[in-house]
């Protein structure tokens, strides 16, 4: 029943007056019916008489009653409450509120005291609302004018944005160097005036990164540079974005759970870097003209050189001084061309925008782009490296060349990894490959003249390459049998300037070698998979963090990561990584050898919840580790809590680096990685940790083959002799 059809509650203004006339109308009748009755009667009945005369007085008692009730009370409480509701309507200008005349109400004056003390009451807060309203307005009005004037006077045009990029706030300045002559409307998409994948490039970079909490220690914290464009193509623009970061509220129904903060919206600084730009593709196009300009005189020249020698006419004075004039010319002509174009590149490194990425957050964002664009999948592989340069200048250019190479060889799957420096030198690649034929050089070339798709302001890929002082090659890959039935096109990228995860953390000491000869001695894997060689077998190679060393006093795990190894190659993107709360103190000491606390893990999975989802990851695969033992004394004391078994075989790189160098000499991560010239990037960190023993268990693998090691039982078989000397050893 809604609330229009319900019955209001009876006024006592109509109740008591119904009562009084109902008692006074029924002695009334009660006194006329007595009166009849004495009238009719043959003997006169003192007491009839009486009673008639009692009842006729008594309603004039409650006739008398309801004059003074109605007079004195109700209607005086009805007038009382009138004025009350005036009051309640009343301003707050006074020192008091508004006063009811006590000497009107008679009995009812401490009703009256009380609705004028509320009075007061009520005026003195309405007077402290109004005061703290516009003490507030007041101040907003100050910051209000503070943000306009700050805004106004950048030279930088400003934007705020939500995730859905349509505007809050904006400035005079972006509306100029927009060129736009009205407003750009709040609550309109940013995206009507600006080209949209430079901004959803960028944001998705800054999501990948507060997602990942790589927020936290990046040098640019939430902030991103990028390269973008009006809509109309005219004006170029140089901007940086910065993420505005909120908590997750949960639901009213909700328990809370522990997360990172999310991304709510952005603020954006845009500069018309149209004239800058465009100067320096005006450079560009001046430089590069000269530079293959001196291309055609070189050759000339030296075309002239070789002719001269074939002259038999001229004598030998004449002819040593023309050729030695001519020499001298050629020689002058290519340091020239080396300097101009060494020039060139200078200039256009340094004014391109450039910041430290991440290859792994490249390489993501080129299969994100390539998956939603080219029927083809691109697998992440190798070490983690960082590099220096634009990173949607070359998530354009890896995609476009990823686009080419399938139109060209009609390869669908791809591998792209970075790898550290080779020889010496100081660049990092960016490996291309597939299976099928190298690219032609010739074909390569044309590629790189090619404006690229969604380039800005025409920027080809070779424009990219130079940006980066860089160029590109293809090449075929051997394999062990010595064919080539793969190919790769290498880019070489310049390092980070300032690659912060790339500096180790500082430990108090590494992990001690951990022996526990039940479970390093295994038996020989008699299936099939015994007898398959080591290059051919699917391995997770994994790593554990722990709270101390000792399983059996109680430590536990704190963080599990692994990282599939399939073909003789590490899939980066294959990866099994979580924190794992370990429902007991971290201690302080532990701390430096992870860099993981307690609130780290507050709230994090169990145990129990996490070893069944690990068991899965590791499902069908030959398990690898370092000092494996150690790891595996903690997963085995939790497997009947967890309801799961470890049964598969394991390979531990300390025990194969034993083997093939001998017990003398240093066997830590660290020492083996190092002798093997593996450059050690995200190092001290679970899925770090693995990465590097992957990479180091690969180059063991061809260093088994020479040891005629080559099938899982001629490891498993090695490592229980090791094993056995080392049981011998610790009991003499």
């Amino acid at each position: 029943m809604t609330g229009s059809a319900t019955t209001p509650a009876p006024q006592p203004r109509r109740i008591v007056p119904l009562a009084f006339r109902a008692a006074g109308l029924g002695l009334v009748a009660l006194s006329v019916g007595l009166a009849m009755a004495v009238r009719g009667s043959d003997a006169a009945d003192p007491l009839l008489t009486y009673a008639v005369v009692m009842t006729a007085a008594c309603a004039a008692a409650v006739w008398g009653l309801w004059l003074a009730v109605d007079r004195y009370l109700l209607r005086a409480a009805e007038t009382l409450s009138r004025e009350a509701g005036l009051i309640a309507h009343g301003n707050a200008e006074g020192a008091v509120g508004g006063r009811v005349p006590l000497a009107r109400y008679g009995d009812l004056q401490p009703i009256a005291r009380a609705v004028n003390d509320l009075s007061d009451k009520l005026a003195q807060v309405r007077r402290d609302i109004a005061r703290t309203v516009s003490e507030s307005t007041a101040k907003a009005e100050e910051q209000k004018t503070q943000l306009a004037a700050v805004l106004r006077d950048l030279h930088e045009g400003v934007l705020v944005c939500n995730t859905r990029h349509q505007i809050l706030l904006y400035n005079q300045t972006a509306l100029d160097i927009l060129h736009l002559t009205g407003e750009l409307g709040l609550g309109r998409s940013l995206l009507h005036f600006v080209v949209a994948e430079p901004l959803t490039h960028t944001l998705e970079r800054l999501s990948l990164r507060v997602r990942e909490g790589r927020h936290i220690n990046h040098e640019h914290g939430t902030t991103a540079q990028f390269v973008g464009a009006t809509t109309d193509g005219r004006i170029l623009l140089e901007g940086r974005m910065s993420a505005i970061l909120q908590d997750p509220e949960p639901g009213p129904d909700e328990p809370p759970v522990i997360t990172g903060p999310i991304i709510t919206g952005y603020v954006l600084t845009l500069s018309d870097a149209t004239s800058e730009l465009a100067a320096l593709g005006q450079r560009d196009a001046l430089l590069r003209e000269a530079t293959e300009g001196f291309r055609a005189p070189i050759a000339n020249l030296r075309a002239a050189v070789e002719t001269l020698y074939d002259a038999p006419d001229l004598g030998p004075v004449d002819r040593a001084a023309f050729e030695s004039s001519m020499l001298d010319s050629c020689d002058s002509l290519s340091r020239r061309l080396e300097q101009v174009t060494a020039a060139y590149r200078n200039v256009v490194t340094g004014s391109w925008p450039m910041s430290d990425i991440h290859s792994n957050n490249l390489i993501n964002l080129v299969a994100h782009r390539v998956g939603t664009e080219c029927p083809t999948t691109v697998t992440l592989t190798g070490l983690p490296q960082w590099v220096h340069g634009d990173s949607h200048g070359l998530v354009l250019l890896f995609a476009y060349l990823i686009e080419k190479v399938h139109g060209l060889t009609g390869a669908t799957a791809f591998d792209l990894e970075a790898a550290g420096p080779q020889d010496g030198d100081r660049w990092v690649y960016l490996d291309l490959v597939w299976e099928g034929p190298a690219v032609p050089s010739a074909t390569l070339d044309g590629w790189l003249d090619q404006t690229l798709p969604d380039g800005l302001g025409g920027l080809s890929a070779g424009d990219v390459l130079q940006h980066h002082r860089s160029t590109a090659w293809s090449e075929p890959l051997p394999n062990s049998d010595g064919t080539a039935t793969r190919a790769r096109l290498r880019v070489p990228l310049p390092p980070a300037q300032s690659p912060r995860s790339a500096q180790p953390r500082p430990r108090a000491g590494a992990r001690p070698e951990f022996f526990d000869f039940g479970l390093l001695h295994q038996p020989l894997a008699t299936s099939e998979l015994g007898g398959t060689p080591l290059d051919r077998l699917h391995y997770v190679v994994f790593d554990t963090e722990t709270t101390g060393l000792s399983p059996s006093t109680g430590d536990e795990i704190i963080q599990i990561a692994a990282v599939r190894v399939v073909g003789g190659r590490i899939l980066t993107g294959e990866t099994f990584n979580t924190l794992v709360d370990p429902k007991r103190p971290i201690p302080p000491e532990s701390v430096p050898f992870h860099g993981i606390t307690d609130g780290m893990v507050v709230g994090k999975p169990t145990i129990d919840a996490v070893l069944p989802q690990f068991r899965g990851f590791v499902s069908g695969a030959v398990l690898v580790a370092h000092n494996a033992a150690f790891d595996l004394k903690f997963l085995k004391m939790k497997e009947r809590a967890a309801g799961v078994a470890f049964d598969c075989p394991v390979l531990d790189t300390m025990l194969l680096s034993r083997m093939l160098l001998g017990n003398d000499g240093d066997h830590t991560l660290d020492g083996i990685a190092e002798r093997l010239g593996i450059e050690v990037v995200d190092r001290h960190t679970a899925l770090g940790d693995s990465l590097v023993t992957a990479a180091v268990f690969l180059r063991m693998i061809e260093m088994l083959r020479e040891r005629d090691v080559r099938t899982l039982d001629d490891a498993i078989r090695g490592a229980n002799i090791l094993v056995e000397l080392a049981a011998r050893e610790r009991a003499f």
